[in-house]
């Protein structure tokens, strides 16, 4: 039996493969034109291909067979996350949200059954309410209660729903200020905002693409220094902080990608910029201590 060549379709030239191939910056992307690139200039067993290119032997059958389908349109695909399929831009949003805002500053309740109607006229297709509730919550915008209806008005009926008030508040709904009024004294762990006015900017942001943060770093923060004050275990964590998996998954990110260490040099620089040192030591002393053990070595045997 002869082995099976792989070959790239002559969509495009070796060329202009290479001119993709270097000016691609998502490096899963550039793997894909790679895979093309290797295919062109010597064809051969997908096997060796994938060695390669460093994939696995599915993806090169993928990316050959897509490629051949598809084309170029098969490579530079948008990736995983975003919101590609997303109504409006969160731009187009917010211009979409000021007439209701203003209403809401007045003092006017307004109802999630007329954002949907108005977002459905908008975007000229059906919106379903799931869709206008995660909108408002980018937005800032909170339920702000349900109205009374008739008694002959069932209690799960559409006409309730119309009365499901929203309304917006002046600052962004926070868990920090949600915790300032749930519990009348803070925790010892808890950063104050002169702390955090110092290690935000050391925090790395967050990582293009996909869905925002979700999560205040300043509550993500204090609930990693309350684990490492009180010792408790991370499903231990009270209820008022982010959840546990949330907080713990930021931990060991920042733990595998140097941030930790950067915060530490960062505030050990500072602390002897401060003081009127260099912000590095010049010099290091190596101290050692002698430990007492018995007078003779080895293994002592009781008779």
């Amino acid at each position: 039996m002869g082995s099976r060549i792989t070959r790239a379709a002559p969509h495009l030239s070796e060329q202009a493969v290479r001119e993709r191939m270097k000016r691609e910056q998502r490096p899963w992307c550039r793997r894909r034109w790679q895979i093309m690139y290797e295919a062109l200039i010597a064809p051969r067993e997908a096997e060796d291909i994938a060695t390669t290119v460093g994939v696995s032997l599915t993806t090169v059958h993928q990316v050959m067979a897509g490629y051949k389908r598809e084309g170029v349109a098969a490579i530079e695909t948008p990736g995983k996350g975003g919101r590609r399929r997303g109504y409006l831009t969160l731009e187009q949003e917010r211009v979409f949200l000021q007439p209701f805002l203003a209403r809401a500053t007045q003092g006017e309740q307004v109802t999630v059954a007329e954002i949907q109607r108005a977002s459905e006229e908008e975007v000229e297709q059906a919106v379903a309410p799931s869709t206008i509730y995660r909108l408002l919550q980018r937005h800032g915008w909170r339920l702000h209660g349900v109205s009374s209806c008739p008694a002959s008005v069932p209690e799960n009926s559409h006409a309730q729903k119309e009365r499901v008030a929203v309304q917006k508040q002046t600052l962004p709904p926070t868990r920090h200020r949600e915790r300032a009024v749930q519990r009348s004294q803070s925790y010892p762990s808890d950063l104050t905002d002169e702390q955090w006015a110092i290690l935000e900017p050391l925090l790395p942001p967050a990582k293009p693409g996909g869905r925002p943060r979700s999560v205040e770093m300043r509550e993500m923060l204090t609930a990693i220094f309350y684990v490492d004050r009180t010792g408790c275990q991370w499903r231990a964590l009270p209820h008022d902080f982010p959840p546990w998996s949330t907080v713990w998954s930021y931990f060991r990110t920042f733990r595998n990608d140097g941030t930790w260490e950067r915060i530490h040099t960062t505030l050990r620089e500072q602390v002897r910029v401060k003081q009127g040192r260099e912000p590095t030591p010049s010099a290091a002393i190596i101290d050692s201590q002698s430990v007492k053990t018995s007078q003779k070595g080895g293994f002592a045997v009781r008779p």
